[in-house]
Parts: structure tokens; sequence; C-alpha cells
């Protein structure tokens, strides 16, 4: 396999063999040997490609090392994650709302929801707001098969964690940038939706 040097190849071939396999900038990064030629704003671009592509990367990773905790629990991915979501939410939410903050389409978190319901996991709430999206919220059962899903995922994150040589400042950092690259892609969507 070639060097991974761009998102959904974005970069040309050409461009790997300016950078060298092997290294950072090899995957997208910046080059520091690229000199003043390269704006910042380029280079922005040039991060956020290698950035955005690991995380495609990364979740296509979870989806096989987290795949034990959704067969242990008997639903699917999106099945899971939608009740996760509603077990975990400060208030119960609609379906509209979980599929923005899963990033979604509302169509695939609704059928996800039907399934929950008949499954007596998630119960609809009336909603004062609205007449028609009801507010979910999370059963017994369904609070309990989280905890259960939680505490199987916490597992697998500590094995990952365990030989993992980054600090608490490094993951901090980067978890903030990438709730802050998120909101930005949020924005960016309600802008092009407008």
């Amino acid at each position: 396999m070639g060097p991974r040097h761009s998102f959904w190849g974005v970069l040309g071939p050409a461009e790997a063999a300016r950078f060298g396999a092997g290294t950072r900038a090899s995957r997208g990064g910046i080059n520091p040997s690229a000199g003043a030629a390269e704006s910042e704003s380029q280079a922005k671009v040039r991060e956020l490609i290698v950035i955005l592509g690991e995380a495609n990367r990364i979740a296509g990773r979870c989806t096989q090392i987290f795949s034990r905790v959704r067969e242990d629990c008997g639903l699917t991915g999106i099945e899971t994650l939608t009740l996760i979501a509603i077990a975990h939410a400060p208030t119960p939410p609609t379906v509209p709302q979980i599929g923005r903050s899963l990033g979604h389409p509302r169509q695939v978190i609704q059928r996800a929801v039907r399934v929950l319901e008949d499954e007596g996991l998630v119960q609809p709430l009336p909603n004062p707001g609205h007449k028609r999206a009801a507010l979910l919220a999370a059963t017994a059962k369904g609070r309990a098969l989280g905890q259960t899903v939680d505490a199987q995922a916490a597992e697998v994150i500590a094995g990952i964690a365990e030989g993992l040589d980054l600090d608490l400042g490094m993951l901090g950092a980067m978890s903030e940038g990438l709730l802050a690259l998120r909101d930005r892609i949020d924005e960016h969507i309600s802008d092009k939706n407008d």
C-alpha cells in the first residue's frame, strides 16, 4: 500500500513523491521543506485534509473494534449509537436532534428509534414544543443496556489507551480541536442548506 497522503485522493500520486514515503508529510501533513511558497492558509488546508482523512480511517476502525459490543447487545451500529445518544442526553431529544448530533439523516435515526421502541428500550414522550416530533427517553431496560454497552466500550478504549504515548494535555487539546472542527463543519453544512 502506498503512502496515505490525502483524504479520498485529493492529492495525487505526484504529491507523494514530493514528500517521500513514510513521513508525516507523506500523509499530507505540512512539509517543512516546502518553504515560504506555501501560505498559512494552504498549510491549514493540508493539515485538515490529513485530519479528516485520518478521522475517516479511524471511524472505519472503530466500527471494527466495537463490533463485539454491538453483537453482544443484539443491535445494529446505528441502533446502538441512537440508544446511547438518547440515554446520555441531558433532556429527552427528538429524532431530528439526534440526527443532527450524530451526523445522520433523520430517516436513518427514525428507523433505529422504531426498532428501539419495539424492543422496549426507548419510549416516546409528548413534546409540548412540537406536535409531530416526540421527545425520546430511554426506558429502564434501555438505560441498563446502555450502561452495559458503555462498560464494554470503556474496556476496549482502555486497551487502546494502555500503550498510547500521549499525555492528558495532548489528548485534551485533540478533543477540543476535534469539537471545534465538528462545530465548523456543522456551520458549513448549515450555511449550504440556508
